[in-house]
């Protein structure tokens, strides 16, 4: 009874390994689905801001076309001066004239801010790309380690469970049978634990003196009165 016990000990430390396995079965898929969003994000940002970058250039560009209208507008209204005959004339064509000035004004200052605006954009833009760059391959990288990982885990369980096959030959039925019947009760399905200064390795409660010593005689499962796990006095190696 005494080596069933100790092997369910490392019987259980293969079922950690084999538990962890399976769980980053889950995670890595989750894991990489996270870090591509967050690729993708980041370049929907870019692009939002490439958007916004030709978006204030078509602008500008309807702007400075407007402005040669309002030129060329002003121009002939202020030759038409030189024509007019009469002070109705003149002070009806000197209010186009002010009010083509107040436009040409608030179109120039428009170009002006759109330039300004569009060279301040354009370079957050490059800041943006050379860091979007950094982080792209750190992020291929890391998915590129995550599906390797992925794909290493179905061997390394295969790998786990033929070790497990072996320990559990060398384990009494019975013995057996309440560690797989415990796993599947407890948390996190630690089902056999070291008795460790007279306490459960499960749940830290301490241990009847009666319990201890029948503990102490390594022949027969002993269960933690509190949390039900199998517990095992381990104070020597077996040979």
């Amino acid at each position: 009874m005494k080596e069933s016990l100790y092997n369910l000990l490392e019987l259980q430390e293969i079922d950690k390994e084999i538990d962890t396995l399976v769980r980053s079965k889950e995670e890595f898929p989750a894991d990489i689905g996270r870090v591509n969003e967050e690729l993708e994000a980041a370049r929907a940002k870019i692009g939002e801001t490439e958007n916004h970058v030709a978006e204030l250039e078509s602008s500008r560009r309807l702007m400075e076309g407007e402005l040669e209208s309002i030129n060329a507008d002003l121009k002939k209204h202020q030759d038409r001066l030189y024509e007019v005959k009469s002070n109705r004339e003149y002070d009806a064509l000197q209010a186009e004239i002010e009010a083509l000035g107040t436009k040409k004004d608030e179109h120039e200052n428009g170009i002006l801010q759109s330039i300004e605006d569009h060279e301040d954009l354009t370079t957050k833009l490059t800041e943006d790309k050379d860091a979007f760059s950094d982080r792209e391959k750190e992020i291929l990288s890391t998915i590129k380690d995550l599906t390797t990982r992925l794909d290493s885990v179905e061997g390394d369980v295969k790998k786990w469970e033929r070790k497990r096959k072996r320990i559990e030959s060398t384990v009494d039925k019975p013995a057996l049978s309440a560690y797989n019947r415990i796993r599947r009760m407890v948390k996190g399905g630690i089902a056999v634990v070291e008795i460790k200064k007279g306490s459960c390795g499960g749940c830290f409660r301490q241990l009847s003196p009666q319990l201890l010593v029948e503990a102490r005689r390594i022949n027969r499962v002993m269960r933690c009165e509190n949390c039900g796990r199998i517990t095992v006095w381990k104070d020597e190696v077996p040979v």
